[in-house]
Parts: structure tokens; sequence; C-alpha cells
């Protein structure tokens, strides 16, 4: 890997860690922090895949746009600064911080999902000058070791400063380390060479039809999209399961947080070597097999025995993501052309957001009935509902009418 791909994955990894941070059980914590009803929180937390529906905007913009480089250094700047404010909007008095909050959060998705498209256009097109297959690996690797030690960090310093009854010296703690790692990828993000300016149009039906009429990559839209819903009852309901009702001491969510990024590290190549053997269509549907037997350890987990069955999920829900993001990602590349690939990108955000979006508001719709007594159900037998959706995305990828296998060199 030459010098330039490395500041490409040592800004992608920075920010990355950062982003990731500053969702799941840190702001379901945020969300309780602030009283937010379950409903709301749900909402919140799974902002990251609802908003991927804003990505077409961006993909329309990025298009429309001549001074590509000033546009992605811009709006990347813009959203890292929403997240800082994220954490430090404990700073104020409750009323004022729960605004700030329930604004800069939104704000801090907004802008990232508007830039996606172009930034990851950005990194493929890096990826593939360099003539490194072996790319989107060896990031999903270093990624996770830096996110597992960062966010290992911040949930200590979070459980400590609860247990002493101060938990907003935890998220200052966080906002701090989450800056840190801010202003490193923006120093890294200046020298990054400019993107390859490509003739491409992503403003108008007739394209965004053109694309859709790409039969593989249609299909793999359609079978990502149903995995947006189904996990919306299963890992994203999982985030404000743990915090607010199971109520995990967040040391406990830190040990075996950290066990299962190890497990997700190691596994992302032996993943790579499945689909060597077998496709990666094949590889990425049997994973959904894993899902769905966490999905019934979900459904068994109470108050009562979450001591030792969350985790048992903790360790083993992030073990398949690795598979999943290399695998999607690489089939959306080989079905994708390079000239209109912001457009593939955002119509793939498109229907994977709108799909999440509408799975988590029926999710926080039946939450809501669930908590004011209206419906005769526990709040984890919506882990059942996930277990029965997940047959779709099985099914939808195991169809896709191509496949293409992992480089075995």
């Amino acid at each position: 890997m030459g010098k330039k791909l490395r500041l490409f994955l040592g800004e992608y990894i920075t920010a990355m860690v950062a982003y990731w941070i500053c969702t799941g059980f840190i702001i379901a914590k945020l969300t309780d922090y602030f009283q937010l009803p379950l409903g709301l929180s749900n909402i919140l937390t799974s902002l990251s895949s609802m908003f991927l529906v804003l990505q077409p905007l961006g993909g329309i913009f990025y298009s429309k746009i001549q001074r590509k480089r000033g546009y992605l250094l811009s709006m990347n700047l813009i959203w890292r600064i929403c997240l800082c404010f994220v954490f430090f909007s404990v700073f104020l008095a409750p009323s004022i911080g729960t605004l700030v909050f329930c604004v800069c959060l939104p704000s801090m998705q907004f802008f990232q999902q508007i830039i996606s498209p172009a930034y990851e256009d950005w990194h493929v097109q890096a990826a593939e000058a360099a003539h490194y297959s072996k790319f989107y690996s060896v990031r999903e690797v270093v990624f996770m070791i830096l996110y597992t030690v960062m966010a290992a960090v911040v949930q200590i310093a979070i459980s400590i400063s609860e247990k002493q009854g101060q938990l907003r010296n935890g998220f200052i703690t966080a906002g701090v380390l989450e800056t840190l790692l801010l202003v490193i990828s923006v120093v890294l993000i200046m020298k990054l060479s400019a993107p390859i300016s490509c003739a491409q149009t992503s403003g108008s039906l007739r394209v965004f039809a053109q694309v859709l009429r790409n039969r593989v990559h249609t299909g793999i839209i359609i079978a990502n999209a149903s995995w947006g819903i189904a996990n919306v009852f299963i890992g994203g309901l999982f985030g404000i399961y743990a915090v607010r009702i199971l109520k995990i001491d967040f040391i406990q969510l830190m040990i075996w947080g950290m066990a299962g990024n190890l497990l997700r590290t190691l596994f992302g190549p032996v993943f790579a070597k499945i689909a060597a053997r077998i496709g990666w269509k094949k590889c990425v549907s049997n994973i959904f097999i894993l899902y769905a037997l966490l999905a019934v350890l979900l459904y068994f987990t109470t108050p009562e025995n979450a001591f030792w069955t969350a985790p048992i999920y903790l360790s083993f829900s992030t073990l398949p993501v690795s598979g999943l993001n290399i695998g999607i990602l690489k089939m959306r590349i080989s079905s994708s052309t390079e000239d209109l690939r912001s457009v593939y990108f955002s119509l793939f955000s498109l229907f994977s957001g709108g799909a999440s979006m509408l799975g988590t508001f029926f999710c926080s719709f039946l939450i809501s009935l669930i908590e004011a007594g209206f419906v005769p159900l526990s709040l984890h037998s919506l882990f059942l509902l996930g277990l029965v959706l997940l047959v779709i995305p099985f099914t939808l990828f195991r169809m896709l009418p191509i496949d293409i296998a992992e480089d075995a060199n």
C-alpha cells in the first residue's frame, strides 16, 4: 500500500471511528441522560440508518458542483463540528442541552449522509487507482482495532463517572476524545489528493431509471433494504433494550463489545476466504442464519438472565458485520459503472434509508403502544418479528442472478 492510499486509510479510520462511537449505546445513554421517551430514543439511535435516504440529494449536489474537493472538505468539516456538540451539549442546562442534543445529532447525521456518496466514491477512486484489491479488507481490520480501543475508553469513562454520580463528566470525556480523533481526521483530509472529475449526471429521473434497470444492482438494493428493516427489530432495538430496559452496565458493554469487535476483526479475512470458495452472495446469505440465532437469543433475554445472555449477544453480534460490509460493498462496486457510481451509491442508500426509516417508525410506534400498555406484549417480543423478517434478505441474496468471488491471492 502506497503513501497516498495510507493517507486515505488514516483519514477514513479516524473519522469513521469518531462517527460510529456517536451511535448505538452511547446515544441511547444520552437519551437516558436527557430523559427522552423510549419511542423518540429509538428514532434518535436509528438516525445513522434512517438518514441514508438523504444520500441521493448528496449525489445530485456532487454532480453539479465544479469544485469537488472544496465541497468534500467543507461538508466533512460541518458534520464533524456538529458531532462534537452532541457530547458538549451536557455542559448546558437540561432544557437547553436537550434541545442542542436533539438538533446537533440529526444535523450531524444529515451532513454526514449528504456527503457520504461523494466521500465513498473518493476513496473507491483512490483504491482503484492504486490497484490494491485488499484495501477494503485492510480498512475493515484496522478500523475495528482503533474503534475497539476508543469505544472501550469512552464506555469505561461513562461507566466510572456514572458510578460516581457524575455521568456528565463521562460524556465530556467522550467529547474530548471524539474531538481529538476528528482534529486528526481533518488534518489528514487536507492532505488527500483531489477526486478525479468524471462525467457524472445524477440529477435526473432518467438517470435514476437507467441505474435501476441494472437488474443485478437493483437486486442487491432490494435485498439489502429488506435486511435494513429486519435489523431494526434486532440490532437497532437492542441498543435501547440494553440501556433502558436491561440496565446493562457500560463496563459490561465495553468488555463484551471488545470481544465482539475482536471476533469481527479476525473474521473479516475468514469471510473473504469463504467467499473465495462459494462466492459473496452465498456467503452474505448464510450470514443471516447467524442473525436468526441471535434474534432467538434476544427473545429469551430478560433483566433476570441478561448477565449471561447479553454477553453472548454482544460477543457474536458484530462477528457477521465484517462479512456483510465487505461482501455487499464488493457486489455493489462490481455491478456498477465508474461514470455513474455516485448515482448507484445514492440509490442504494435511498432504498436502505427508506427501508430503515419505515422499519424504525413502525418499531417506535409499537414500542410506544407497549410502553403505554395498549398492546399486551413485552418489548423483547419484537425480536421475534425481526427473526421472521430475516427470511426475506436470506432468500433475496440467494436469488441474485450473478455472483462475484473474492480474489484468493
